[in-house]
């Protein structure tokens, strides 16, 4: 992929500077109208090839890089199927209260979730048991008001296994 890239910057400047040595592009135009036949097909293959690769490389960098970034949580931490669910459900739901680097979320009215959960509960499996005890029973402490079962079930679980997962890091 990286050569690609090179590559096309590389034929790009060759071009620049080859169509600089025949006199700018009004030089160029007068020399394509004097040559060949074949001259000009090289000229208009070399053109349509510029073209396409143009277009090319930029797909193929965003139909091979997306998937790969969906896996990946914050500190290099690769979630699952269940936990990338679990950050989609995070982000509609308790992103407006909590804060949480993972899911780039600044709220305010509950704690803080990667000091929490990050520093103060060693095991993830200790994690997700206190993540699925606020989601059932809910909290009320300070400021704000967690309700319970916000969310029941599989989706419950992925929740828990997400914070589990990427709390302080």
């Amino acid at each position: 992929m990286v050569i690609g890239v090179v590559l096309f910057w590389v034929i790009l400047g060759l071009t620049v500077f080859f169509l600089a040595m025949r006199g700018g592009p009004r030089g160029a135009r007068n020399s394509l109208h004097t040559e060949s036949r074949a001259g000009r097909r090289l000229v208009t293959a070399g053109v349509v090839l510029l073209f396409a690769f143009g277009l090319v490389v930029p797909a193929l960098v965003l139909a091979f890089n997306g998937h790969n970034k969906a896996s990946v949580g914050v500190g290099g931490v690769h979630l699952s199927a269940e936990q990338q669910h679990g950050r989609e459900l995070f982000a509609e739901s308790c992103a407006t209260c909590h804060t949480l680097a993972a899911a780039n979320a600044v709220g305010r009215i509950g704690p803080n979730l990667d000091v929490r959960l990050g520093s103060s509960i060693p095991t993830e499996a200790g994690r997700k048991a206190l993540v699925l005890n606020a989601i059932a029973e809910g909290r009320a402490r300070g400021l704000g008001q967690m309700p319970a079962l916000l969310y029941q079930g599989h989706d419950a679980e992925a929740i828990a296994s997400f914070l589990a997962a990427v709390a302080g890091h």
